[in-house]
């Protein structure tokens, strides 16, 4: 009995351990591909990252020169109406101080006969209007280049968030998969158990009846063994007692 009782107790400790061995090679497998998916997400936002920045630099490397050119041609024509109101009234100035011997006479004439006149700044104020018109539509055309630039980064973030919403629903669903497969196959493993216990336990009982069996004919066997034998014994004491004879001691036992 003690002996059939280890056997089953082994054989119960052997399907636990093959249960959990297997669980345990399951779940390892299932960690390391989760570990592998979010290894290949990491490195998936890390490169578009590494090309949405890319992709700013560029932009601005071909907006900077034509924001310098815009620039280079305001100061540029600043300087140019400068020098030439600048040369202009040099040469003015020369003309009036070599024609001044010969005409200050008529001078003198038309000065009695005309009112004095003011002298034109047209020539000083137009270069100024200009450059500041010039300013203004770099300026605007450096606002317009900025509005495009945030535009387009304001389109790249959304399309990089839309993805990664994307990724992280794929990756939700995966997990949420994977969670309902493995519940799934420990509940099977679990029902799987249960039914080689209930074999087992089935095949323990078969084998219990059986001994007992055995065991209950061998009991039955000795018992009525005893019984014919203590029979024997009340027969010939009851004949000795009515022969009065003494019991022969028997030394062979």
């Amino acid at each position: 009995m003690k002996q059939e009782r280890s056997s089953s107790a082994k054989e119960k400790n052997w399907f636990q351990n093959q249960f959990f061995r297997q669980m345990n090679w399951y779940y390892d497998s299932e960690f390391v591909a989760a570990v592998a998916a979010a290894a290949f997400a990491i490195c998936s936002k890390e490169e578009a990252e590494a090309d949405y920045k890319r992709q700013i630099r560029e932009e601005f490397e071909k907006a900077k020169p034509e924001i310098r050119t815009r620039n280079g041609g305001s100061s540029v024509g600043s300087i140019r109406a400068s020098r030439h109101s600048s040369g202009k009234e040099v040469k003015d100035a020369g003309e009036a101080s070599i024609r001044k011997p010969a005409q200050e006479d008529k001078r003198v004439q038309e000065s009695a006969a005309t009112p004095s006149r003011k002298p034109s700044r047209s020539a000083s104020i137009r270069p100024v209007v200009s450059v500041d018109q010039r300013q203004r539509s770099t300026s605007t055309r450096r606002d317009a280049v900025e509005d495009k630039i945030d535009s387009w980064e304001k389109a790249q973030l959304r399309k990089i968030n839309k993805r990664y919403e994307k990724m992280k629903a794929e990756v939700l669903a995966w997990e949420n998969a994977k969670k309902i497969e493995a519940k799934m196959h420990m509940e099977r493993k679990k029902n799987e158990l249960e039914l080689r216990k209930s074999r087992n336990l089935q095949y323990y009982q078969i084998k219990v009846e059986r001994i007992e069996a055995v065991a209950g004919g061998a009991k039955g066997q000795l018992e009525e063994k005893r019984r014919s034998e203590e029979s024997e014994v009340k027969e010939k004491a009851r004949n000795m007692r009515l022969k009065g004879k003494n019991p022969v001691r028997c030394f062979c036992c």
